[in-house]
């Protein structure tokens, strides 16, 4: 090799390894565990504090007697009065049971002793709910003969109005008849009649505490326009317009729970599908406390 060329050193460089990280340990983690949950135990405290009397009899009545309440919507369970005499009294009685059915959801009821205050409560609450459905169906009668009185079309079509007291409430149903409609055929647009007793029924009925269910129903004749709209859309397009008129006049806002439109799914007049009758909008006033009622 040349001189103008020299050998050029080989430098090796090495890296020394660092030593791992101690390990910390975990201590801090307990600390802090401990100081969140008195945060939220302090928190707890104040939102208590802040309480309403009745709020707070309320959560101290779930922590005396848990069985009393649902797990689902955190409300009292309905309490069937003789199926708690039957079972607190050593009796068995015919009506006595373990489970109570919610909304399709079984829960087993706590076998503890349910509060003899909350027993009068609801037996006393029970009273007032039939009686006021039972002077609803007094109001609604006298209302609707004055509403009838020089109005001879309008007293025809209050003999196709069925009143009637059931096991769930009171049922208001408007049933057609061959002379009388409460709707244009084919059509979920009231007559003008049917707007008034409507109105009518609205008043009386917003007066009171309990919840509404609509419900639109027609008979077996097939309905069609071509365009998708059969029975099961006029009936449930007929149980709408009568809850907008039921709300514009007088009903308190959600006082209506559902709306649903059956077809001819459950028939007034089974024997006969096709019948006019079964055309019908059933207004249904629930009682509040239906085991009881």
């Amino acid at each position: 090799m040349s001189d103008s060329h020299p050998e050029q050193p080989i430098i090796i460089k090495k890296r020394k390894k660092h030593a791992a990280h101690p390990h910390h340990g975990g201590a801090w983690k307990v600390a802090y565990a401990d100081f969140v949950t008195a945060i939220m135990a302090f928190f707890l405290v104040m939102w208590i504090v802040g309480l309403s009397q009745s709020s707070k009899k309320s959560m101290a009545q779930y922590f005396k007697d848990p069985g009393v309440f649902s797990f689902k919507t955190g409300k009292a369970l309905p309490i069937d009065l003789k199926m708690v005499k039957a079972r607190y009294d050593g009796t068995k009685g015919e009506n006595s049971r373990d489970n109570y059915t919610e909304s399709g959801v079984t829960t087993m009821i706590v076998e503890s002793k349910v509060p003899d205050s909350v027993a009068k409560q609801i037996n006393v609450e029970s009273k007032q709910d039939s009686s006021r459905i039972k002077q609803l169906e007094r109001n609604l009668s006298d209302q609707l003969k004055n509403l009838a009185e020089g109005s001879p079309s309008l007293k025809n079509l209050l003999s196709s109005l069925k009143v009637e007291l059931t096991n769930e409430g009171l049922r208001i149903e408007m049933v057609e008849s061959k002379d009388n409609v409460f709707f244009e055929v084919g059509s979920a647009k009231l007559t003008n009649v049917a707007l008034d007793v409507l109105k009518k029924i609205a008043s009386e009925i917003g007066k009171i505490p309990n919840y509404v269910e609509i419900e639109g129903h027609t008979d077996s004749r097939p309905f069609g326009n071509g365009r998708g709209y059969s029975n099961w859309e006029l009936s449930g397009d007929r149980a709408n317009s009568a809850r907008r008129v039921l709300e514009l006049s007088g009903l308190w806002e959600g006082q209506v729970v559902s709306v649903a439109g059956y077809a001819d799914r459950k028939l007034r007049t089974t024997e006969n599908p096709f019948d006019v009758s079964n055309r019908r909008v059933s207004i249904l006033v629930k009682f509040q406390h239906p085991k009881n009622a």
